[in-house]
């Protein structure tokens, strides 16, 4: 399948979470590249381009806004869960990269209710290291990404916290319009390719075979990004992978231009349920 997707971080930590979270959701088969966002000067790289929202509207200055995603990403259940056990009254350090993220949790999880505790942010790329080692030395409750609160686990971090320092480390994926937008794009894109490659490919009974491979494997990915989409936002166990039909294989070749013609219709069908989700 001929599409390319690029993953694009003000870090490559962020870009890697980002490339993750896509693989998790759509498929280990679409191959996923890394950007920093300094890198992104043209819309050449790829096909479909995902960012976070610190990210979004300097992109979208580049890249056309139908190829750019938004993932608002966001820590699954468990991580608000152990938030709202942390004693009222208590300081919450946000440790990340840049303030903007911190300042975007703590207000989200006022909304959710947890607001009797005192959320502080420490961006570590915008303190001066003295300064923020102070104040990490004295934290009780330190919270954020999984990616940067693993950071405090090595020096010089580790060695000025506090030997009963609480850690709350969120695995973030992304939300469920974000992933249903992503998808449905994706979704246009491959019936797109596809379509085209049986008009001006579809010459010998191998092509015919390799078209039905590809389509069968897009509807793979459709049907099992929509489960993993739902279930990624409880944490609970990953959802078994849904097999497409791969009958194909048994067919005579006079067969294939009928299987290929109802299998689009299948991956058109899939297509539109999930543009519905994603409103």
């Amino acid at each position: 399948m001929n599409v390319r997707i690029a993953a694009v971080g003000s870090s490559l930590l962020i870009a890697e979470e980002i490339r993750d979270i896509a693989r998790a959701l759509l498929s280990e088969r679409l191959p996923v590249i890394l950007r920093r966002t300094e890198e992104i000067t043209d819309d050449r790289s790829a096909d479909l381009y995902l960012c976070a929202r610190t990210q979004y509207d300097h992109l979208a200055r580049i890249i056309p806004k139908e190829r750019l995603f938004l993932m608002e990403l966001q820590p699954d259940s468990t991580f608000f869960f152990a938030i709202s056990r942390i004693p009222v009254g208590s300081d919450v350090y946000i440790f990340n990269n840049h303030i903007a993220y911190p300042r975007e949790l703590a207000a989200y999880c006022r909304t959710l209710g947890m607001d009797l505790v005192n959320y502080i942010s420490l961006a570590f790329e915008e303190l001066p290291k003295e300064a923020l080692l102070h104040i990490l030395s004295k934290a009780s409750y330190i919270i954020g990404v999984d990616r940067f609160v693993d950071l405090l686990k090595k020096p010089p971090y580790a060695a000025v916290l506090r030997p009963d320092v609480r850690i709350i480390a969120g695995k973030r994926t992304a939300s469920l319009r974000s992933s249903f937008a992503v998808l449905d794009s994706l979704g246009s894109v491959l019936l797109d390719d596809l379509r085209t490659r049986w008009r001006s490919e579809a010459d010998s009974p191998a092509q015919l075979r390799e078209i039905a491979a590809d389509i069968d494997s897009a509807i793979d990915i459709l049907q099992a990004g929509t489960i993993r989409t739902v279930v990624s936002q409880a944490a609970i166990a990953e959802a078994d992978n849904v097999p497409a039909a791969h009958a194909h294989r048994d067919l005579p070749p006079e067969k294939l231009h009928d299987y290929i013609s109802e299998r689009l219709e299948l991956l058109q069908f899939l297509h539109e349920k999930i543009d519905t989700l994603k409103k």
